[in-house]
């Protein structure tokens, strides 16, 4: 993925008014919404075949919850999830241990939105290519040539700044 790619998100929020403020949201925003899942059967389903860059998960999902939605989820790829409630503070941090990377009450704030999306955009995109610079370094270990050129190797793989865009 190049500097010019503009970050996928999937929602998943029963409730239809808010599924289309969170669209609307994060198009105004820049980001490019994938999907929206109407319950938590259907988030994992869609998480399948979208393969979102980051997902807005509501906690209190119809037909499958969404604590359990975000296990399954995360069960089959690595995705920062964002969990969405109105709920208690219980709720949130169960959806945390199962691996949401932060939590948004409800009513969600536009800008801290946008901003929430952001940050797990850029710190799952930062841990990522640590994974990446150390999986080279120890390539260029094995075939002899001196770990300093990972970083080198890393930056033209990757680019140098953001990988994200949230406008065009």
């Amino acid at each position: 993925m190049n500097n010019t790619a503009i970050a996928r998100v999937m929602t998943a929020e029963d409730d239809p008014i808010v599924r289309a403020d969170l669209r609307l949201v994060l198009e105004e925003a820049g980001f490019g919404v994938c999907a929206g899942a109407r319950d938590g059967i259907e988030a994992v389903e869609l998480a399948r075949v979208h393969a979102p860059d980051v997902i807005v998960l509501d906690l209190g999902l119809p037909r499958l919850g969404g604590v359990e939605a975000t296990r399954q989820i995360l069960s089959e790829r690595d995705v920062p999830i964002i969990a969405l409630t109105g709920r208690s503070t219980e709720l949130a941090l169960e959806a945390v241990d199962a691996g949401a990377v932060t939590v948004i009450r409800k009513p969600f704030v536009e800008q801290e939105l946008v901003d929430t999306v952001t940050t797990a955009l850029d710190t799952h995109r930062r841990a990522a290519r640590e994974v990446s610079r150390a999986a080279i370094a120890e390539i260029l270990e094995i075939v002899g040539y001196p770990e300093t050129w990972a970083d080198e190797l890393e930056q033209r793989a990757y680019g140098a700044g953001k990988l994200w865009k949230r406008t065009l």
